[in-house]
């Protein structure tokens, strides 16, 4: 985001009409202001440095998929050192800010549909109009759901009506006051929002960049597997897979290459990505030990996504981006590995293990394909979710399994930093979980702030 629209994204978060009355006249891009047909709300949608890359996966930075140097961490501006290890402030009015990208997706998305309220008096293309309106409610749940995950407690069914969520800003009006919605009220919004854009949009889209019904599913999928709705989650993605179940067969893929993807494959469903900045830099992130042994030598993935430093350790570089930039968007392999699980956990282990074989296929040589163990659903479950790790590798969605795995009573996910002189420990369930809100918004606002 330009620095000189940051002010003006802050803003959207105030409620001070007296004071700002004049000044909100004035839309955050001119585009914005001028936009007066359909066509000019489509353009806004193509508008990808705004709807679909953002500055940084903080899911990711805050994950355990990697490990920093001491030297490294020291050499970081502070919001990312402070990042690292779930400090309590993690932006630092650094005009670089992923609540603040997110949140200028869905003031994009909110002017577009009032718009369309304004357009539909007149003789609209009803088809055209209906696409707009499909993508801008999908681009918006899609914002608020990476916003939930990042900076609310995971999905509890016991606790979602009291949990702090995010403000839900269902309007383009800057003197709308923000507060924060339970955790139950956000997701129930991201489901409408989904599941309008899937009535409403093509079953897929030849740009990547934009949302499909095949896309909405997959979302749909996340959606419902982070609220334990394994029904749901298993459902969307078989409906995803009804549209697309193409997969990439990794043995045709050179690991030589510096990237070994190109981005919008064939298994690329809907793009969204995020520069690494210093702190998920290739030069400086490395793969967690654990991780990388965990990748046997028959799996391909192993020299297609990572490459060695000269210390042994390891770097990634397999970025559906096909560069250093980070993949964060869906994937053909979401809705497979989503309704593995869901299926699993729902005791139906052999039609949950078919689905994950038909992945497995295309990451493994033929010889070293995990043995299904199709007589236990334990065992079954510790595959799937083994595979996911491994797939899901720097895909900005290793935080939200964490959160939602910690709710399940068989899974203790602790994550550690240890630097030179400091260790921390980020331990199941801990309140940091719900990484805090940029400073200057709580103070401007008077929202709550997530406890540290």
């Amino acid at each position: 985001m330009k620095p000189q629209l940051r002010i003006l994204f802050i803003l959207y978060f105030m409620f001070s009409l007296s004071s700002c009355e004049d000044f909100l006249d004035e839309k955050p891009d001119i585009k914005l202001k001028d936009a007066s047909t359909l066509a000019d709300l489509h353009a806004l949608l193509n508008n990808t440095a705004v709807m679909n890359y953002y500055t940084m996966g903080i899911g990711e930075a805050s994950a355990d998929n990697y490990y920093l140097e001491t030297a490294a961490w020291q050499s970081l501006p502070q919001h990312e050192r402070d990042m690292y290890i779930w400090e309590g402030e993690i932006f630092h009015q650094f005009y670089l800010n992923a609540w603040l990208d997110y949140y200028q997706t869905v003031y994009y998305s909110n002017y577009i549909l009032k718009k369309l309220e304004e357009f539909s008096s007149g003789g609209t293309d009803l088809n055209l109009s209906s696409e707009i309106k499909g993508k801008a409610v999908f681009f918006r749940g899609f914002a608020f759901f990476k916003l939930l995950t990042l900076f609310s407690k995971a999905y509890d069914k016991q606790t979602a009506s009291t949990d702090l969520g995010i403000p839900l800003r269902l309007d383009d009006d800057f003197n709308t006051k923000s507060e924060r919605a339970s955790v139950e009220s956000c997701y129930r919004q991201i489901i409408i929002d989904l599941e309008l854009a899937a009535q409403l949009l093509p079953n897929s889209s030849a740009n990547k960049h934009s949302p499909s019904k095949n896309a909405a599913f997959i979302l749909l999928s996340w959606v419902h597997l982070a609220m334990q709705e394994f029904e749901g989650a298993s459902g969307y993605a078989e409906k995803s897979l009804q549209i697309s179940d193409r997969l990439l067969n990794y043995k045709n893929y050179n690991a030589a290459e510096n990237y070994p993807f190109v981005t919008g494959n064939d298994e690329n469903v809907f793009t969204v990505a995020s520069g690494s900045l210093g702190l998920l830099g290739y030069w400086n992130a490395k793969i967690d030990t654990t991780l990388f042994k965990s990748y046997a030598d028959g799996d391909f993935r192993k020299s297609l996504f990572f490459g060695k430093n000269s210390d042994g350790s390891a770097f990634f570089k397999g970025s559906y981006t096909g560069s250093n930039g980070l993949f964060m968007g869906l994937t053909t392999a979401d809705a497979y590995l989503n309704i593995a699980e869901s299926l699993i956990r729902m005791n139906r282990v052999f039609e949950g293990l078919a689905y994950l074989e038909k992945l497995l296929k295309m990451r493994y040589q033929a010889n070293a394909i995990p043995n299904l163990p199709y007589n236990s659903t334990q065992s079954a479950l510790e595959l799937v979710l083994e595979e996911r790790r491994k797939e899901f590798v720097m895909r900005d969605s290793r935080w939200i399994d964490i959160k939602r795995l910690n709710k399940h009573a068989d899974n203790s996910i602790s994550i550690k930093r240890i630097l030179r002189e400091l260790k921390v420990e980020l331990k199941p369930n801990d309140n940091r979980y719900a990484l805090p809100l940029p400073q200057e918004i709580i103070e401007l606002t008077g929202m709550q702030q997530n406890p540290h």
